[in-house]
């Protein structure tokens, strides 16, 4: 789409990110979901499309407040095509805000599943989604803005959302157009997670150093802005210092200011800050059109933190901590002259957790990871040095056990099926049941290298099993 709001940069992102054949926003109008941001591939979209609540898994989403993920599609996902395409997986995500506000739909040509890292991410981009047509919903009057007013806000926003880094951002931020909101100073203070203090980390119109001061959180206007999470409107007396950043700081003639939280949901990246030299210099219209411009700020330092956790390298899987399969393909000779030294019985053990997906979508994204952290840590906890455990794909781990006999090994592995199959495993007070495949090989006697002796063990996997990559 050609829109210039933050909403369709954001849809854009989702396509790219997703690999989409389509990603759209549908927003619940009238008790009916319709169409109203869109990224596609395909030439029959239907771009007027209008669905019930119930109706289909959009529909379905929608009246359930739930995601529903549709893999090897072989059903109607609703009238979005004017003509069948062949799709083969599917993700609607309920957007909720004060109730039901819409659905982001994702599907694709390229795999049968969505995986969960994937899945992950979409939920957060649902959740941003959800945040700025919260925003549009309580934030600027419309008929008390004028359209030029409009015109230039959305041309502003549209170029702070397309930031490509947070350095970015802060530059941008601090060149918002006087024609917008009229001001003397600006600065922008970061907030790192779980941090005490803030950076100013851009400014403009301030006559004095702002290098060396140090924001405190709960502390002076911009302090206690980040704080409480809300913005702050205020006016400045001739007769009493007005503390804007710290104490250490020397007075700069301000006599209104405007604070807003730069957030996400509970996520704070920052505050705004904008000064004025006259008494009523900045008003609620002001604070209207500053509280949209954070709104694209935010989007944008979101999509950048997406988009370097999507693309980062990174030789660790994040949910447990093990190496992953990058790590093995970086380090095969290392990892491999550590195995088979000695030339000692090492034993490839390939675990794969077959409902894996089925565990996720019905207990949560945080009871699943959750549940894998326990499991590594029962693997940590049984299993005896020397070992290594890699997680060689989204549902596979494979662990390395040097200097086994093969009873001990027998041993192991009865006593982790009893802990994992028979009985389900408590993740916080949550019965969870896990389907297991189990695979084994040894070296020397069967391979002596790396990934041929791990390949052995997969293949050993039941052949009904499907690799989720």
């Amino acid at each position: 789409m050609n829109s210039s709001n933050p909403l369709s940069h954001l849809i854009d992102l989702i396509g790219n990110v997703a690999d989409a054949h389509t990603a759209a926003l549908f927003e619940l109008k009238e008790n009916q979901l319709v169409m109203r941001e869109h990224f596609t591939l395909s030439n029959y979209l239907n771009k007027d499309a209008s669905i019930t609540l119930g109706d289909g898994p959009i529909g379905l989403a929608a009246q359930t407040l739930k995601p529903q993920l549709i893999e090897n599609i072989d059903s109607n996902i609703g009238e979005i095509y004017k003509k069948p395409e062949d799709l083969k997986g599917f993700l609607a995500i309920p957007i909720i805000s004060d109730g039901l506000m819409g659905v982001l739909v994702i599907d694709t040509k390229t795999s049968y599943q969505i995986s969960i890292k994937l899945q992950k991410i979409l939920s957060s981009f649902a959740e941003q989604i959800a945040w700025h047509l919260h925003q549009e919903k309580h934030g600027l009057n419309l008929k008390d803005t004028p359209l030029l007013d409009l015109k230039e806000i959305n041309s502003y926003c549209r170029i702070l959302a397309e930031s490509p880094n947070r350095s970015s951002v802060a530059d941008r931020l601090t060149q918002i157009p006087t024609s917008i909101v009229s001001f003397k100073s600006i600065a922008v203070i970061w907030f790192e997670e779980n941090q005490q203090e803030g950076r100013i980390i851009g400014h403009r119109g301030f006559t004095n150093d702002l290098s060396k001061i140090v924001v405190r959180f709960g502390k002076g206007l911009v302090g206690s802005c980040a704080k409480n999470r809300s913005p702050l409107l205020l006016q400045f007396s001739t007769e009493r210092k007005s503390i804007l950043f710290s104490e250490e700081e020397k007075p700069e003639g301000l006599l209104s200011a405007v604070t807003l939280p730069i957030q996400l949901n509970e996520t704070l990246y920052g505050v705004l800050l904008v000064g004025s030299g006259q008494f009523d210099g900045l008003g609620s219209s002001d604070l209207d059109k500053l509280s949209l411009i954070v709104s694209a700020a935010a989007s944008a330092l979101f999509c950048s933190d997406t988009k370097d956790r999507w693309v980062y390298d990174k030789n660790l899987d994040p949910v447990t901590g093990v190496p992953n399969h990058r790590f093995l393909t970086e380090y095969q000779l290392a990892v491999s002259e550590e195995l088979f030294k000695l030339n000692q019985t090492v034993y490839f053990w390939s675990i794969q957790i077959t409902n894996l997906n089925d565990l996720y979508q019905i207990h949560g994204f945080d009871q699943g990871d959750a549940f894998l952290k326990q499991m590594i840590a029962i693997f940590a906890k049984i299993i005896p040095s020397p070992k290594f455990i890699f997680r060689f794909s989204e549902n596979t781990f494979v662990l390395m056990l040097m200097n086994k006999k093969q009873k001990e090994v027998k041993q192991l592995e009865s006593k982790l099926k009893k802990i994992f199959e028979y009985n389900p495993l408590h993740i916080n007070g949550t019965a969870m049941q896990v389907n297991m495949g189990w695979g084994l090989s040894v070296y020397p006697d069967e391979a002596k290298d790396l990934f041929n002796l791990i390949s052995l063990s997969r293949n050993r996997l039941s052949s009904k099993i499907k690799e989720t990559v």
